[in-house]
């Protein structure tokens, strides 16, 4: 994962709030690196972030409120596509650490990226849908990577498929029909 500058203006525009996540800052440090601090005049009080690219292109942003306990907090995780289980897994933390999500109301995507789960028996369903296919291979490579006895593939749901080139009968029809 690639940080991101540390005061980037035009990436707040691009940013929405996805979730709330339970962990602590000591979590946070061992898995991302060193915080930065960060104190805007808007009201919400001086606290630490972390912001980075992933390889795929996904963006995250991850802010900590400062207080001195090093017990879990609520940390807030934005971004442009409300990707949470993406999000989490680069993050490496459980869907369990969820405390709000602000999809939670919304229903399943019908269009865009399936990561669909494979298991032994043969059994198949989908995870979720991505609306960025880049994104949706990610997390099926990330979720492949830590599954044992499972695969995971992206397959396209609901988007209409390419239309295939004018045949050439079609044209010879359309040719002779006006004469």
């Amino acid at each position: 994962m690639k940080p991101l500058p540390a005061n980037h203006p035009a990436l707040w525009g691009q940013q929405q709030r996805a979730c709330t996540l339970r962990v602590s800052q000591a979590e946070l440090e061992r898995r991302l690196g060193p915080a930065l601090m960060h104190d805007e005049q808007d009201g919400l009080g001086p606290r630490y972030r972390w912001g980075f690219q992933c390889g795929c292109g996904l963006e995250l942003i991850v802010d900590l409120p400062c207080v001195s306990s090093k017990t879990p907090r609520e940390a807030v995780l934005w971004m442009e596509h409300l990707e949470v289980e993406h999000a989490l897994a680069h993050l490496g933390l459980s869907i369990n650490r969820v405390l709000w999500r602000a999809d939670m109301q919304d229903p399943l995507p019908l269009e865009g990226w399936a990561i669909v789960r494979q298991d032994d028996p043969g059994n198949r369903f989908d995870m979720c849908v991505l609306s960025i296919r880049a994104h949706a291979e990610c997390l099926a490579q990330l979720m492949e990577a830590r599954a044992h006895k499972q695969s995971y593939d992206v397959e396209p749901r609901g988007i209409p498929p390419r239309r295939a080139e004018p045949r050439h009968e079609l044209g010879y029809f359309a040719e002779h029909a006006a004469s």
